[in-house]
């Protein structure tokens, strides 16, 4: 579903003043971390309040040996949820290569009113934010590291697909081939043994109506970047590309886009 942001997302980011590090807040080691040491804690009272009830206020210690690692595990865990937001900027720069100046203006684009939302609901009822597209960028959101982000002119092609290569048989999604993706070698197809390469969206095996919100982004990816490519099989010179299982990864690409 194209919308705005829903009002958990507008919650984080008016909490953190950026998408980009709304994002990058959700999961992390320090949250981990921070979540297994609350756990000890509480259990650690409890078994310390029965045992107080039992032994008397010798009963502390038992529980003591469960507050002291289980405290710990907070202030850790806190340390490094703060060190991951912090540099959050620096986070997204090493993964795309942008400036500090590009990566903050993605990020008031994200927030401004032309941005577009693509909404889809888990099989679980939960309303999550998938995709977001603005005038000059697209964002995946990719719990485990926060965001995957690229600028529309750096999109080659673009394309819903059930058949991306992935654990346990094929995967349903987005898939987005770069123009730096072109330039790498290829990774082997392990169904169709020849090569492919791009990025999809992680979350996509859990939404309700996966076609119809990859078919949304793909829409607005295309009518803000005319120049993406959104079909998975293209005929060029008259050869046909399957794009997700070429012979020649690079030099298929160099042939499409005539270079």
């Amino acid at each position: 579903m194209k919308t705005g942001m829903t009002k958990g997302l507008q919650k984080s980011v008016k909490k953190h003043g950026s998408v980009l590090k709304a994002f990058r807040s959700q999961g992390g080691g320090g949250a981990g971390l921070m979540a297994g040491g609350w756990v000890l804690l509480i259990f650690g009272m409890i078994l310390g309040l029965i045992c107080v009830l039992a032994l008397g206020v010798r009963g502390l210690l038992v529980g003591a040996f469960m507050w002291a690692p289980g405290l710990l595990m907070v202030l850790g865990g806190h340390g490094m949820y703060r060190k991951r937001l912090n540099k959050y900027l620096d986070f997204y720069q090493k993964e795309t290569g942008y400036s500090m100046e590009e990566l903050q203006e993605a990020d008031r684009e994200l927030m401004g009113n032309g941005a577009v939302a693509i909404v889809s609901k888990t099989d679980r009822g939960r309303e999550e934010v998938l995709f977001m597209i603005t005038d000059h960028y697209f964002l995946s959101i990719w719990p485990v590291k926060g965001c995957y982000l690229l600028k529309l002119d750096d999109i080659v092609a673009a394309f819903h697909s059930a058949q991306i290569p992935g654990i346990g048989g094929y995967c349903e999604g987005v898939q987005i081939i770069s123009r730096e993706d072109t330039k790498k070698p290829g990774q082997k197809n392990p169904f169709t043994k020849k090569e492919y390469e791009g990025f999809k969206n992680s979350l996509m095996s859990e939404q309700r109506n996966a076609q119809v919100t990859c078919m949304e982004a793909v829409e607005e990816i295309a009518r803000r970047a005319p120049h993406v490519i959104t079909s998975q099989n293209i005929m060029v010179d008259n050869m046909r590309y399957n794009l997700l299982s070429m012979d020649n990864w690079q030099a298929d690409w160099a042939r499409i886009l005539g270079e």
